[in-house]
C-alpha cells in the first residue's frame, strides 16, 4: 500500500541514496501516466492545473515540460511516542497512534512535494509524529500521573485532536490568495500506552494497589475459603437434607400405602354400606309406596264414604221435603176434604132442618093436641153451642110445647 513505507534502497553513487525508492512509472518524462483508485492526480501545464485531465484514479499524457502528482488518499497511520516529566515530576512515556487521510490533494500538493510520492508521504509522516510528539509532551508536562494513566482518551488524546486538526485541516482552496492548511483530515488519535519510566516511582505507585490486590487477594481467598467451606456445609446439609428427604418420601409412602389400604377398606364398608343403605331406602320407598297406595285407596274409599253420606244426607233431606210436602199436600187434601164435607154436612143439616121445619109444620097441630094432654111440664134441655144442627129442632119444640101447654115452663 501506499499507506506503508517502503524499504529504503541503497542506491550507491545516488542523490537519494537512503530515501525511499520511488515508483519508475511515477517518474516518467513524459508518457501516459494512470493513477491508482487511491490517489489523486493532479496535472499541472504552464503552472495550471488541467482540470479535464486530473481527478481521483485519472490518466493523463505527460508532455516533457509538465508537471505531475500522485496523491495518495486512503487512510494512513502513524504511531508516535513521547517521554515526558509530568507536573509531579514523574517521567512517563506515552504511545500513541493516529489515522489520517488527504482530504483536500489540491491543497496537499502545494505544501506537499509530490513529485516524489513516496517520499512526500514518508515527510508528512515525520511532520504530523513531529506535532503529536510535541503536543503530547506539553500536555504531559501540565498533567498528574493519574490523570496521564487514568485519562488519557479525554485528556491526552481529544487535546491532541483538538490542538492539531486545525492545523493540518484547512479550508483552503486553489485559488486561494493565501494558503490554509495542509488539506489532511485527522480522523482520530488513540494513545495506546502510559508507561512510567522510574522503575522505582512505578513500584511505589504500585504498592498501594499491590497492598490493595494483596488483601484483596487474601479477602478473596478467605472468601473462597469460606465458599468452599459453606459449600461443604452446603453439600453436607443437601446431602442430610437428601436423605431425610428420602426417609421422609419412604416413611411417606408408607404412610401413604397405609392411607391407601385403609381408604379402600372403608371405601369398601361405605360401599357396602351405601349398597345396604340403597336397598334399605328401595324397601322404603317401596313401603312408602304401598302406604301412599293404601292412604290413596283409603282417601278414595273415605271420598266415597263421604259421598255416599252425603248421597245419604241429601236423600234424607230429600225424603224429608218429600215428607214436609206430602204432609202439606195431606194437610191441604184434609183442609180441603174437610171443608168439603162441612159443606156437605151444614148443607144435609140445613136440609134436614127444613125437612123437619116442613114435617113438624104439617104435624104440628096434631102434636100440639096430642102433647097438650098428656104433658105437664115440659123440660127441654139443649147443650153445645147454640148454632148447631138440633138448635132449630129444640126450637120447633119449645114451639109444640107452647102450643100444647101454657103453663110448661122452660129451663
Amino acid at each position: 500500500m501506499n499507506s506503508q513505507l517502503k524499504n529504503t534502497a541503497e542506491q550507491s553513487g545516488d542523490w537519494r541514496d537512503g530515501k525511499p525508492a520511488e515508483d519508475p512509472d511515477k517518474m516518467k518524462r513524459w508518457g501516459l501516466i494512470v493513477a491508482k483508485p487511491s490517489e489523486y492526480l493532479v496535472h499541472v501545464r504552464g503552472g495550471r492545473v488541467l482540470e479535464g485531465s486530473s481527478g481521483q484514479g485519472a490518466s493523463c499524457f505527460k508532455l516533457p515540460w509538465d508537471a505531475v502528482a500522485m496523491i495518495p488518499t486512503s487512510l494512513q497511520r502513524l504511531q508516535f511516542r513521547a517521554d515526558q516529566v509530568t507536573r509531579e515530576r514523574v517521567g512517563v512515556e506515552v504511545v500513541g497512534l493516529a489515522v489520517y487521510r488527504i482530504a483536500d490533494p489540491l491543497m496537499a500538493y502545494r505544501v506537499l512535494n509530490f513529485s516524489f510520492p513516496e517520499r512526500a508521504q514518508q515527510k508528512l509522516t515525520e511532520s504530523l509524529t513531529a506535532m503529536f510528539v510535541g503536543a503530547a509532551r506539553r500536555l504531559i508536562a501540565n498533567l498528574s500521573v493519574d490523570d496521564c494513566l487514568q485519562k488519557r482518551k479525554h485528556a491526552i488524546a481529544h487535546e491532541l485532536l483538538t490542538e492539531v486538526r486545525p492545523v493540518v485541516g484547512g479550508e483552503g482552496r486553489p485559488e486561494d490568495a493565501t494558503d490554509r492548511g495542509w488539506g489532511v483530515v485527522i480522523d482520530t488519535i488513540e494513545i495506546q500506552e502510559v508507561r512510567i519510566l522510574s522503575e522505582q516511582v512505578f513500584q511505589s505507585m504500585q504498592a498501594p494497589y499491590r497492598a490493595r490486590l494483596e488483601q484483596a487477594a487474601k479477602e478473596a481467598k478467605a472468601e473462597a475459603e469460606r465458599d468452599v467451606a459453606m459449600r461443604q456445609l452446603q453439600c453436607r446439609r443437601e446431602t442430610e437434607e437428601a436423605s431425610i428427604a428420602a426417609d421422609r418420601a419412604r416413611e411417606r409412602a408408607r404412610i401413604d400405602a397405609q392411607v391407601d389400604v385403609e381408604n379402600r377398606k372403608v371405601e369398601a364398608e361405605l360401599a357396602k354400606r351405601e349398597a345396604t343403605t340403597k336397598a334399605r331406602l328401595r324397601q322404603l320407598e317401596l313401603e312408602r309406596g304401598e302406604a301412599e297406595a293404601e292412604i290413596q285407596v283409603h282417601a278414595i274409599k273415605l271420598r266415597a264414604s263421604e259421598t255416599e253420606g252425603e248421597v245419604e244426607r241429601v236423600r234424607a233431606v230429600l225424603r224429608q221435603q218429600i215428607g214436609k210436602i206430602d204432609v202439606e199436600m195431606a194437610l191441604v187434601k184434609g183442609q180441603a176434604e174437610a171443608q168439603v164435607a162441612l159443606a156437605q154436612a151444614e148443607a144435609q143439616v140445613r136440609r134436614s132442618e127444613a125437612e123437619v121445619r116442613v114435617k113438624m109444620a104439617e104435624n104440628l097441630p096434631a102434636l100440639a093436641a096430642a102433647l097438650g094432654e098428656k104433658i105437664g111440664n115440659v123440660q127441654v134441655t139443649h147443650f153445645g153451642l147454640e148454632n148447631n144442627a138440633f138448635a132449630s129442632i129444640t126450637d120447633a119444640l119449645k114451639a109444640v110445647v107452647r102450643l100444647a101447654s101454657p103453663s110448661a115452663s122452660e129451663s
